[in-house]
């Protein structure tokens, strides 16, 4: 986008969008002289959307990554999402890019400049307008990821809900592996924001990040809450009534869905 080059006669008078000439220059540059206009650097803007005030550095990172992302003439629309907006101590940055084109290899070329620039790991998810909204219309996770970010520019997306069935049965097949399957307990801590996510969405509640906290912490043991949120082993007698709780909200969960 820096590549930006424009040619333009010289005029004079008040019309929109006018390049001024400095004082200095008056006698060198003259009306209806060509002229050529390069832009050399994007002026770059964050927008909140249900987000606290992130500390200076952050805001520093994001303006950069933004100003880095723009050089992809593809992307129409940056949002940094998920733990990094609320951990001071983080794994990734999560980035999902509204893109004209879901072009082969933009995805491996954005991830690559991205880590060679900050040198951090990334989650890159990538949408066209129309698919992102249908989206957030019916996926519960996606709502969830959206419903604070952080953005370079403003933007309206749908606030529509719609329960599409095979969709949230297809979200429930994590869940139900788990009921099954031995897997670290930070799976167990996921799944069950996953299915709070769910039954919120289904019943039309709102689906900010600590309203699903507040809920997991009144629902499972805080003891254990702290072992899964840190990936920290869990004995049998734990997995059996985590397993209990899993079990529960899927049935009531596909109740719902009988009962829509």
């Amino acid at each position: 986008m820096e590549n930006i080059t424009f040619q333009k006669k010289v005029s004079k008078g008040s019309r929109f969008n006018q390049i001024y000439i400095p004082k200095e220059m008056e006698n060198l540059i003259e009306v209806g002289d060509l002229v050529q206009i390069r832009l050399l650097k994007k002026q770059t803007e964050i927008y909140y959307k249900n987000q606290k005030k992130l500390s200076d550095f952050k805001e520093y990172l994001i303006k950069n990554i933004f100003s880095n992302l723009h050089k992809f003439s593809e992307i129409k629309s940056i949002f940094i999402t998920g733990s990094f907006l609320y951990k001071e101590i983080y794994n990734d940055i999560d980035i999902i890019l509204i893109v004209n084109n879901e072009k082969t290899h933009l995805e491996e070329s954005i991830q690559s400049l991205l880590t060679e620039k900050f040198n951090q790991k990334f989650h890159i998810l990538l949408f066209n307008e129309e698919k992102l909204n249908t989206l957030i219309e019916k996926d519960p996770l996606i709502r969830t990821m959206l419903n604070n970010y952080i953005s370079d520019r403003k933007i309206n997306l749908s606030n529509k809900r719609i329960i599409d069935e095979r969709h949230i049965r297809f979200l429930l097949m994590m869940p139900e592996d788990l009921l099954e399957l031995e897997m670290s307990s930070k799976i167990f801590y996921d799944n069950l924001k996953r299915l709070i996510a769910i039954e919120r969405f289904l019943k039309n509640k709102k689906l900010d990040r600590e309203t699903i906290l507040a809920q997991l912490k009144k629902e499972v043991n805080p003891k254990l809450l702290n072992k899964i949120e840190d990936n920290k082993e869990i004995n049998d007698k734990e997995i059996k009534s985590l397993r209990n709780l899993l079990r529960e909200k899927i049935i009531n969960i596909k109740k719902t869905l009988e009962n829509e």
